[in-house]
């Protein structure tokens, strides 16, 4: 590391401050879709790098040589006892250098002062990322590449089918989905009681579902505060339509989706099968929704590729699994000095 960046600090941006990194960024991830103000809505914690000589109390306009924001959440992780404990991680993201200070170390030098300030003084037990850079970048300096596999549904443009046991299908929307999300909760802690190795999962908690369907309104011409009556997923319960309310047990196979109005794709970002049958019945009411916008294609990371059995049922979609080469996983672990951990569920819900 050069002599001038021993001269350099990561601190949290003043609201000033993050309003002139949003603009920093605006022009690789907002622009044309958001207006500058839509964008700068979206901010989280902001951090930047700057010199230890600035005035950070009087300037708001300071040299940022580099920039990222955070986002602190809720994860369950197992413990050597057996016993499981809620923790608090950081998701990163929006990491920018600008275009006059690229090559020069600063991005690398942020992401090691970073990655101490989240370990040591906000006491977190992890972070992550997802990357879209080459692994070598972020692996030397701490955070670890997990699976990146995912399934693409080509979508019939005529799709239109009668579903079996449709009576049990029920449309998950702004009604239902909180207590679905809690429940989901509940069940993922009970599944990690099961397991008999060192593993960590992203709660899937409203907040991080509320942040993808408010990204979808931003860039959609369908949804607006006054009429926003989507569908969010489908769930295929163990009682009639009718007798449904929101005091009963939910059963717990469901699909939870977002619209992706930029790739003209509808993205499954939490999905609860028990089988390859629900799963083919899940995955239908998806393409249901997919051919209403006209969508290409049905998009679900990280599947458990045991529930997709073709011989099953699924053999009548045109499906391909593949490894991504975008938004790629990283972890750093720092719960305790041994970072050989199972991130489980890696899913769209836990990108933002």
């Amino acid at each position: 590391m050069s002599s001038e960046h021993q001269d350099l600090v990561l601190v949290e941006a003043t609201p000033g401050q993050a309003r002139i990194t949003n603009r920093n960024s605006y022009m690789s991830w907002g622009s044309p879709l958001l207006t500058i103000d839509e964008y700068i809505e979206q901010n989280f914690k902001v951090w930047i790098l700057v010199s230890k000589k600035c005035n950070l109390s009087n300037d708001n306009e300071p040299t940022i040589f580099s920039q990222c924001e955070t986002f602190k959440l809720k994860a369950l992780i197992t413990l050597s006892s057996g016993q499981i404990q809620e923790v608090i991680g950081y998701y990163i993201t929006s990491l920018f250098t600008p275009p006059q200070y690229r090559h020069k170390g600063y991005a690398t030098k942020l992401m090691v002062l970073l990655n101490d300030k989240l370990r040591f003084e906000c006491k977190a037990k992890f972070s992550y990322l997802y990357s879209e850079v080459s692994s070598d970048f972020y692996s030397r300096l701490g955070w670890k590449i997990f699976p990146h596999k995912e399934i693409r549904f080509k979508v019939d443009d005529r799709f239109s089918t009668s579903l079996k046991h449709s009576e049990l299908i029920v449309a998950i929307n702004q009604s239902n989905i909180e207590t679905i999300i809690n429940k989901d909760c509940e069940f993922i802690k009970k599944d990690l009681k099961k397991l008999n190795k060192k593993s960590m999962v992203i709660l899937p908690t409203k907040p991080a579902f509320d942040w993808l369907f408010q990204k979808t309104k931003l860039y959609s011409k369908f949804y607006t505060d006054t009429n926003d009556q989507r569908q969010f997923g489908a769930m295929i319960s163990n009682k009639k339509k009718e007798s449904i309310n929101e005091n009963e047990e939910l059963f717990e196979r469901f699909i939870i989706w977002n619209h992706d109005f930029r790739d003209n794709q509808l993205f499954i970002i939490r999905f609860r099968s028990d089988s390859p049958y629900t799963t083919h019945l899940l995955i239908q009411q998806a393409m249901q929704e997919a051919s209403k916008f006209q969508f290409k294609q049905i998009v679900l990371w990280n599947p458990d590729l045991r529930l997709f059995n073709i011989s099953e049922g699924l053999n009548v979609f045109e499906a391909e699994v593949s490894e991504r080469t975008e938004s790629l996983p990283y972890l750093s672990w720092y719960a305790d000095d041994d970072d050989n951990v199972d991130w489980i569920l890696i899913e769209k819900y836990s990108w933002f």
